[in-house]
C-alpha cells in the first residue's frame, strides 16, 4: 500500500510538473459581443502595437474619418530588445478584432474590399460552427510589407472582423526572415483565429 501511495504521489507530481511546462495563453473575452479567443502569453495587448500599414478592419466606414478603435489588439513588436526575431527584417505581428454596424452580410465584405487596393474574392471558412468570409491579402510600399488574413461574419446587424497581420521590411537583405520563420508566424496567427468563439452564434 505504501508503494502504491508513493507511486500515486509521484504521478501527481509529474502531472503538475507537466502542466507547469505546458504552453501558456492569455484569454481575451468581450462579454458585450460574446467574442473570446486565446493568444500566446508572451504577446501583449496594447495600443502601441501599430505598424506602417494600418489594419484593414479598422478602416473608417466613411471617407475622411480616422481609423476606428479595435475591441482587441494583440501581438508583439519585433524591434524591442530580447525578441527572438530581433535582427531580422520582421517589424512585428498583430491580431485585431473589431465589430462594426452593417446592414447585410455583403456589407462586411464591401467594407474590407473598399479599404484595400488589390481586390480579392473571399473564400468560405467555418470555425466552431461560424461561417466566415476569408480574405488573403498583401500590401507593400516604401520598404514595408504586410501579409494579412482577414475573417468576417455578419449577425444581427453587426460585422465581426478578425485580422492577423505579419509586418516586415521588403525582402532582399541578408537579415530577411527564412521561409520557416514566416510559416511559424502564420501558424501562430492561424492558431489564434481557430480559438475564436462567438457565444451568441446561431
Amino acid at each position: 500500500m505504501r508503494m502504491k501511495t508513493n507511486c500515486g504521489a509521484l504521478v501527481l507530481v509529474c502531472l503538475v510538473a507537466a502542466q507547469a511546462q505546458s504552453p501558456h495563453f492569455k484569454i481575451f473575452d468581450d462579454p458585450k459581443s460574446g467574442v473570446s479567443f486565446r493568444y500566446p502569453a508572451q504577446w501583449s495587448s496594447a495600443s502601441d502595437i501599430a505598424f506602417y500599414f494600418g489594419s484593414l478592419v479598422l478602416a473608417p466606414a466613411q471617407p475622411g474619418e480616422g481609423p476606428e478603435n479595435p475591441e482587441a489588439n494583440v501581438g508583439f513588436n519585433a524591434r524591442k530588445p530580447g525578441n527572438p526575431y530581433a535582427g531580422t527584417n520582421l517589424y512585428g505581428v498583430q491580431f485585431v478584432y473589431h465589430v462594426a454596424p452593417a446592414a447585410t452580410s455583403a456589407d462586411c465584405g464591401k467594407r474590407i474590399l473598399a479599404a484595400e487596393d488589390e481586390k480579392k474574392e473571399p473564400v468560405r471558412a467555418t470555425i466552431h460552427g461560424v461561417v466566415y468570409d476569408h480574405f488573403s491579402t498583401a500590401v507593400a510600399g516604401l520598404g514595408h510589407q504586410a501579409s494579412r488574413e482577414i475573417y468576417a461574419t455578419f449577425r444581427e446587424g453587426q460585422c465581426y472582423m478578425f485580422e492577423g497581420d505579419i509586418h516586415y521590411a521588403t525582402p532582399g537583405d541578408p537579415n530577411s526572415m527564412t521561409a520557416l520563420q514566416m510559416e511559424h508566424l502564420r501558424k501562430q496567427l492561424d492558431a489564434v483565429m481557430r480559438t475564436v468563439r462567438i457565444r451568441n452564434a446561431r
